[in-house]
């Protein structure tokens, strides 16, 4: 029983800072883009759905992982913060390989989206797999 108890500790800190992680990955993620994601999805836009879903998707990968193997609530922090900059990193380096690449999404564009959500869950899995312990 003391060993649930101490487990339910970890489990609640760990999702914790992970929802706040999360958090901070969207707040600066749609303020990255030159389009409202709120604004777009409620129009129907799944361009950008999908862009975002996989951007989300990617960066929770890295966190899966972060969480699997550190030792330290802080330690996982550390690695979701460096994950956090591989993905916006990624998206930015991807933007200007692909100038028009916002305005498409923006204009309905589904395979520019899925090209975007693509590359986030490309780099949330290679980001996730350099992480060692």
């Amino acid at each position: 029983m003391m060993h649930f108890l101490s487990s339910i500790g970890a489990f609640a800190g760990n999702l914790i800072a992970a929802l706040l992680l999360i958090s901070a990955f969207v707040f600066i993620y749609v303020r990255t883009t030159p389009y409202v994601e709120r604004e777009q999805i409620a129009n129907g836009n799944a361009a950008v759905a999908i862009a975002l879903g996989g951007a989300l998707i990617g960066y929770a990968v890295v966190l899966a992982r972060a969480i699997s193997f550190s030792e330290w609530i802080g330690e996982m922090v550390l690695w979701g913060l460096v994950g956090l900059c591989v993905q916006v990193a990624g998206h930015f380096i991807l933007a200007r390989i692909l100038p028009h690449l916002y305005t498409a999404i923006e204009t309905r564009d589904l395979a520019a989206g899925v090209t975007l959500a693509s590359v986030s869950l490309a780099l949330g899995l290679l980001n996730a797999a350099c992480m060692t312990p």
